[in-house]
């Protein structure tokens, strides 16, 4: 959770003055740290139907934001949410079901959440329901139908999907389209925090000499992927930058600086994870 709720205040503050005020006091005070004054006013905004305070309610007793974890309550704000017809509420109840989170596993309420998101043209939805209609987890398997839902969602800017669309097509070239178009995929996916997509393209890029600024790209590609928790790559990011003359020192550092993402000192640290399959 971080500033990004302040945005919808622009558009409440000119319809029903008092509870935009309520609202903007709320987000305000949330992004302070002052969480239990913020909650005081955003629980009758939630219990009034308002989608976004429902929705921060379910984070905030999902992590325990100025009150102790409390799964029961947080799944509370989440239905209702999700009932209304909040398409990523859907998609985060399916993933409640699906992986027993709060509620017992139930696979087929999991993909009755999927696809009422997805009908709403949930990228992420999508991307799961592809992935499950593959494996035929709940799903009749259908690789075909699998797919299409995959490509489908790359095409609406899932980072799961793209990772896996981009990585076919560097495992399918026939041309040098089909390996700007992987690329291409996988700079997309890496972009919106796909650590599997920022090692790919840090193992491709170390080697590609054709492109005169590899190895900055592919230090640049694989200190993403450290700092997204790959520890298998803490070597690689290393010796990459262990080539690197001053000046592409210098032109590395520009790159993070002017696409790392801020990241808010509330949120948790990435679970450290083997990124590249053994």
């Amino acid at each position: 959770m971080c500033k990004w709720f302040l945005v919808f205040a622009c558009f409440t503050l000119s319809s029903v003055p008092a509870v935009a005020d309520d609202w903007l006091k709320a987000l305000l005070l949330f992004d302070a740290g002052r969480y239990e004054e913020s909650i005081v006013l955003l629980t009758p905004l939630a219990e009034d139907g308002n989608l976004e305070a429902q929705e921060i309610l379910y984070a905030v007793h999902t992590h325990g934001y100025g009150v102790p974890v409390d799964h029961e309550a947080a799944l509370h704000w989440l239905d209702l949410s999700a009932k209304q017809g909040s398409a990523s509420a859907q998609d985060a109840m399916a993933h409640h079901f699906l992986r027993g989170q709060g509620v017992p596993v139930d696979v087929d309420k999991a993909v009755h959440w999927f696809r009422l998101a997805a009908r709403q043209g949930h990228a992420a939805s999508i991307y799961t329901l592809g992935v499950m209609t593959m494996e035929g987890m709940g799903i009749g398997k259908n690789y075909q139908e699998g797919w299409r839902l995959i490509q489908w969602a790359a095409d609406l800017g899932d980072p799961g999907a793209l990772f896996l669309v981009g990585v076919d097509a560097l495992n399918n070239i026939e041309s040098t389209e089909d390996f700007e178009r992987g690329l291409g995929h996988l700079t997309r996916a890496a972009k919106e925090g796909e650590r599997r997509a920022s090692a790919v393209l840090g193992i491709v890029l170390e080697d590609f000499t054709e492109d005169p600024d590899h190895r900055v790209k592919s230090a640049f590609h694989y200190h993403m992927a450290v700092a997204a928790g790959c520890i298998d790559l803490i070597a690689a990011a290393e010796r990459t930058l262990e080539r690197l003359s001053d000046d592409e020192v210098e032109q590395l550092n520009y790159n993070i600086t002017m696409w790392e993402p801020e990241v808010d000192p509330r949120d948790p640290e990435p679970e450290p994870v083997h990124c590249v399959p053994s």
